[in-house]
């Protein structure tokens, strides 16, 4: 397994944390990810507040291992149809 993040979606950083904002305490009960993700995200909200649940699973959706939150819910993104980012992506 590599250590490497892959940005398995082609996103931005700002994309991704417009996903993540996306998700609140009351949508994440039906959110299709796994039990420790939304474990984790109940605790740090509880613990820190949105900010930090919603940056701690930052990783899993830059990553793909849990579907886009704007996918899930049906709702698009502001800057999806801003950014290209196709010049932002590094080997």
């Amino acid at each position: 397994m590599s250590d490497k993040l892959v940005n398995y979606h082609n996103l931005t950083v700002e994309q991704v944390k417009e996903e993540a904002s996306l998700l609140t305490v009351e949508k994440i009960r039906h959110y299709p990810c796994t039990p420790s993700h939304r474990d984790g995200f109940y605790e740090l909200w509880n613990r820190f507040g949105p900010e930090a649940a919603r940056t701690a699973i930052l990783p899993a959706i830059w990553q793909g291992h849990i579907q886009r939150p704007s996918e899930f819910y049906g709702i698009p993104l502001q800057s999806a149809n801003e950014t290209d980012v196709s010049s932002t992506s590094e080997s």
